[in-house]
């Protein structure tokens, strides 16, 4: 895919190329667009750790995800409410795809910004797999 596509396909509103990673944001419609006018818009962080910038843009999966993003947002929020407290109640908001060469998270996973914790600012992610299967292992990262 030509960096082009994927930046119109994505709704890309910054692309920064590091020697550790290529890094966007996507700018995706939300859910509440009809309600909230100014939330119409939510911002998407993709990271794609260790890679380069002409490895992130031959990877086949991006055209199928973002196709299937609504849905695997779905099940990745199903995953985790399996996984909490069920006296906590959390408004999950997708923040993050993830893509990482050494393969820590699967093909990808999907990140939520849970908020702060005991134990620092928290991160819930949905690891899949290259058939877009959710893992049922939510792993949690604290900044």
């Amino acid at each position: 895919m030509r960096k082009s596509e994927l930046m119109t396909l994505w709704n890309v509103e910054s692309w920064t190329v590091e020697s550790y990673g290529v890094y966007f944001v996507s700018r995706r419609l939300g859910i509440n667009r009809l309600e909230n006018v100014g939330q119409a818009f939510k911002n998407l962080n993709i990271s794609c750790t260790d890679y380069t910038e002409a490895e992130v843009l031959s990877l086949p999966i991006w055209g199928q995800l973002y196709v299937q993003l609504d849905e695997l947002d779905r099940l990745a929020q199903e995953v985790i409410l399996k996984d909490i407290s069920p006296k906590e109640d959390k408004v999950l908001t997708l923040t993050d795809i993830m893509l990482d060469k050494s393969g820590c998270y699967d093909a990808f996973a999907l990140g939520y910004d849970v908020g702060e914790s005991p134990a620092g600012h928290l991160y819930v992610l949905v690891p899949f797999d290259e058939n877009f299967t959710a893992q049922q292992d939510v792993m949690y990262e604290t900044l």
